[in-house]
């Protein structure tokens, strides 16, 4: 039985194997994107905004797509990287998947958290992907364990 929480529009999927992610919920995000980069400079701790783009490709397999990152400015930045998920659906890049929501008919929104480092400190990392057919976020917080706040650490919005 699926049991769904209703909550400012949104959908949140409370049943365990819910919280599992697929190929389908991934896919949508294979194509040609534009858009931009923010992140919190370290030292002046202030955001910057820069242009930036993306062309998602499947991977290897079904459960795994690349991503290859422009930056009109900034070309010696340019990067690729993966998004995995395990075979069995609960983790997204070595990280627990936290929750899964339909946002819309049209995007889900997946959140997943680890432990790990930032600015050399130790942290709770959050990473949030927010997928449809015209929009694609991967946005990145972290909460020092000496806090409880989140700070957004940088923020890829793309659309097509």
């Amino acid at each position: 039985m699926l049991f769904l929480f209703q909550s400012f529009g949104q959908q949140t999927i409370t049943n365990p194997s819910e919280k599992k992610i697929t190929p389908e919920d991934l896919g949508i995000g294979v194509g040609e994107w534009t858009g931009s980069l923010t992140y919190i400079d370290y030292s002046s701790n202030k955001p910057y905004t820069m242009p930036a783009n993306l062309r998602v490709e499947q991977g290897k397999n079904e459960n795994q797509l690349v991503l290859f990152y422009t930056y009109p400015n900034e070309p010696k930045a340019n990067s690729k990287e993966k998004i995995s998920i395990s075979k069995n659906g609960s983790e997204l890049n070595k990280s627990v998947v936290k929750s899964k929501q339909r946002v819309s008919d049209q995007q889900i929104k997946i959140t997943t958290e680890h432990t790990g480092k930032d600015n050399n400190m130790e942290a709770l990392i959050r990473n949030i992907f927010i997928l449809g057919e015209d929009t694609f976020i991967i946005r990145k917080e972290v909460r020092f364990s000496a806090t409880s706040e989140w700070l957004m650490r940088n923020e890829y919005n793309f659309k097509r």
